[in-house]
């Protein structure tokens, strides 16, 4: 009978997504100036050639991620609106020239990108003149401030969107990472069965020649050592793979070389529980619900604070407020104080100088329903993100929880895994025993060799998804990266 073994290691990412680790050990950094092109767009990423161990992945993420580096752009930007925002409320200063001909005089005025915008009637003949004017904004209805909390509120979110691309880059860098130094251990694993596969070609082949055992044998053990060396390929090329996918979460060359320290270890999860949550926490009750598990609830209570999905969206909902307060603001009346020097000169008159100041005001009274519509888009647009508040709140709660779940199944199955381990290599001791003896046919010792084998390639998952399943708890929590 053909028996093989095959080695698998599920994983499966959640959605997508600036410590400095250079000053700690020397690194390659190669790159490319001009843009253009797939190769160069590559050679451009850096080439790290280090041990790195998984802290240090995380570091190395949060600096070349091009998904971080996004969000801190688009923190950038929500600065420049918010500077935007805010100079809505200062002086605005223009200056002006005119210069005209012609036998008719008329109305112009500058380019409506210069502000203020200056309006000037040409008198007939030639004409120039010079104006420098100055206005300020005394009261707007509360628009501009309304405009200044907005912009406020979005920049506020756009800094827990940062934050929760980094919770996201920095999840999937560790797991593509444990999972990394995982099918290194399987590497092992299979190396493991091919010596044993290979020790017992060699025995049997010196039995062949002594006449102390058939033909059969032989070829059976030469068919085992080649399926087990199979095997170690396969498993060589996973773990290469693996790499592949670490250096395109970190936002590195493919070109470098990652040596990878530290393994997947046990610890329990009472400790990590502790460390999120601190001692005994009583239950809560929602509502008229049944009380949730105290754990659970310390768990949601630290969502509440550091998830920064929660954040954002209830900045969101914030800014939203305040675009309704700057539509209502054009209702009411809009003054501004002005304030002008003029120096001019037309054909057949002297040249003046002079100055005026003084304050426009104006109330809108009808524009055919605009102003109205534009309060009720903003009601709507303030209630649609009170919804997606909602939605993000349940979404967390269910990502906790379901972490939750996973952490104590994944404990479990280390016990379990470690119990089959040690019953697998007491099996083919006694079977290897045995065969040794004569009291056992050889498809015994491969069938117990097989099970041993399967048993430690348990071990090794069932550590890989218990630390994955730490490290999405420690997500789904919002504490997986410091927040800032």
């Amino acid at each position: 009978m053909r028996r093989t073994f095959n080695f698998t290691l599920a994983i499966a990412f959640m959605g997508a997504y600036n410590a400095s680790v250079y000053a700690q050990a020397p690194t390659a950094v190669k790159t490319a100036q001009s843009p253009g092109g797939l190769e160069r767009l590559l050679a451009a990423r850096p080439v790290i050639d280090k041990n790195v161990s998984l802290d240090e992945a995380v570091q190395i993420a949060m600096r070349e991620s091009p998904v971080v580096r996004g969000a801190q752009d688009e923190l950038e930007a929500a600065a420049g609106r918010l500077n935007s925002a805010r100079g809505e409320t200062r002086p605005w200063v223009s200056a002006n020239t005119f210069a005209s001909g012609g036998s008719n005089g008329n109305i112009v005025s500058t380019s409506p990108l210069t502000q203020p915008q200056m309006i000037m009637g040409l008198l007939p003949g030639g004409f120039v003149d010079g104006n420098l004017m100055l206005m300020y904004p005394l009261y707007t209805g509360g628009r501009l401030s309304a405009m200044i909390r907005q912009a406020v509120a979005m920049r506020s979110a756009s800094q827990a969107d940062l934050g929760a691309q980094r919770q996201e880059v920095a999840l999937m860098t560790r797991m593509a990472f444990r999972e990394a130094r995982a099918r290194q251990s399987l590497v092992g694993v299979a190396q493991a069965r091919l010596k044993e596969n290979q020790e017992r070609l060699r025995v049997d082949r010196e039995k062949l020649e002594q006449g102390a055992a058939p033909l059969v044998t032989v070829r059976r053990d030469e068919s085992e050592a080649a399926m087990a060396e199979q095997e170690v390929t396969n498993a060589e090329r996973d773990v290469e793979l693996s790499l592949v996918q670490l250096k395109t979460v970190m936002g590195i060359s493919p070109a470098s070389r990652l040596e990878l320290s530290g393994a997947n270890e046990y610890q329990p999860s009472a400790d990590l529980l502790k460390r999120l949550t601190g001692e005994a926490q009583s239950s809560t009750t929602i509502g008229q619900a049944v009380a949730l598990p105290p754990d659970l609830a310390a768990l949601l209570r630290e969502a509440e604070r550091q998830r920064p999905e929660l954040q954002a969206a209830t900045q969101r909902v914030e800014g939203a407020r305040a675009d309704t307060s700057v539509a209502k603001g054009a209702f009411q009346p809009q003054v501004n104080l002005f304030a002008m020097g003029d120096v001019m000169k037309s054909r057949g008159s002297d040249s003046f100088a002079g100055t005026t100041f003084g304050l426009a005001a104006s109330l809108p009274l009808y524009n055919g329903g605009q102003r109205r519509a534009r309060v009720q888009t903003a009601d709507a647009e303030r209630r649609k993100q009170e919804e997606e508040r909602n939605r993000i709140a349940l979404q967390v709660a269910q990502e906790v929880s379901t972490a939750l779940l996973n952490l104590r199944a994944a404990e479990k199955n280390i016990e379990t895994a470690r119990k089959g381990q040690t019953a697998a290599e007491e099996g083919y001791r006694v079977a290897l025993l045995r065969f040794q003896a004569g009291r056992s046919i050889q498809l015994e010792l491969l069938d117990a060799l097989a099970a041993r084998t399967k048993a430690d390639s348990g071990v090794v998952q069932a550590l890989f998804q218990y630390n994955v399943a730490q490290d999405q708890l420690l997500r789904a929590t919002g504490a997986l990266v410091p927040v800032r």
